[in-house]
């Protein structure tokens, strides 16, 4: 199990000790990304406040000096694979600010979809009581989102419950039943497994972002199709991952919410 409690006196761990454990909780080997996960800039040893957020902009990073955190923890690192090499621009001014505050950056993007316990997809459908959970959205040998089945209702309560839960207006096509008992979910930007979840039968599939093609689909497919924001779907994760590993280590812990509507 992540982070057991040790004997930290005053609530601090090593860099190695959070990398560590969240490595073998995430499960980061077993997915096949187009990211690095983990460490990705490295920052004084010894962490008493860390923070956690969506996406590692440039907004994160300043509010994370601001706060005198040692680490931040976010889905959407800096690196990704095609990226230009040069350390230039912007990419230079997000370097600068965590190595001159000593702050380390950790990234975990698949893994904290897929996760089961705090990632994106199963924590957001065990708080909003589905049942049955399933994985569902296969990517390289592993399941990103979820499905089940929820309380029954007609459709426009259950958008609803999600524009509640995301604190996010809902993007949607309904195409399929009045009343809903199914649903699938894989956060971000997974509107290309709409026509998937119309094949399994569920009748809603809710993802973050969308495209012009998800509206035809959602009606040819007869299938709900609800788009609850790219980042306000993927807001989830993060926070539960800080919320645990405060709970473990007894760390001081920060969720910094830079506001984005796409």
């Amino acid at each position: 199990m992540l982070l057991e409690k040790k004997n930290i006196g005053d609530a601090m761990i090593t860099l190695q000790e959070l990398c560590t454990d969240l490595e073998e909780f995430l499960n980061t080997s077993d997915y096949k990304d187009y990211c690095d996960n983990g460490l990705q800039v490295e920052g004084t040893n010894e962490i008493k406040h860390f923070a956690t957020g969506v996406s590692a902009s440039l907004a994160t990073i300043q509010a994370a000096a601001d706060l005198g955190v040692q680490a931040l923890i976010v889905h959407h690192g800096m690196f990704w694979n095609g990226d230009p090499y040069a350390v230039v621009g912007t990419k230079r001014e997000k370097l600068n600010t965590l190595l001159k505050h000593g702050i380390s950056l950790l990234a975990y993007h698949l893994p904290l979809d897929g996760n089961t316990e705090v990632g994106n997809n199963w924590k957001a459908a065990k708080d909003l009581g589905w049942r049955n959970l399933q994985p569902f959205g296969e990517y390289k040998g592993n399941y990103l989102g979820v499905k089940g089945t929820v309380p029954k209702q007609g459709v426009r309560d259950f958008q609803m419950e999600l524009e509640e839960y995301y604190q996010h207006p809902a993007h949607c096509a309904l195409g399929g039943n009045e009343t809903v008992e199914t649903a699938a979910l894989v956060s971000g930007g997974a509107y290309k497994l709409l026509p998937e979840a119309a094949q399994q039968g569920v009748d809603c599939f809710i993802t973050g972002n969308f495209d012009e093609p998800a509206w035809h689909h959602a009606y040819e497919e007869k299938i709900n199709f609800f788009a609850m924001g790219h980042s306000a779907t993927e807001r989830v994760g993060p926070k539960a991952l800080g919320e645990l590993i405060q709970d473990k280590y007894s760390l001081k812990y920060t969720f910094i919410d830079i506001p984005n509507p796409f």
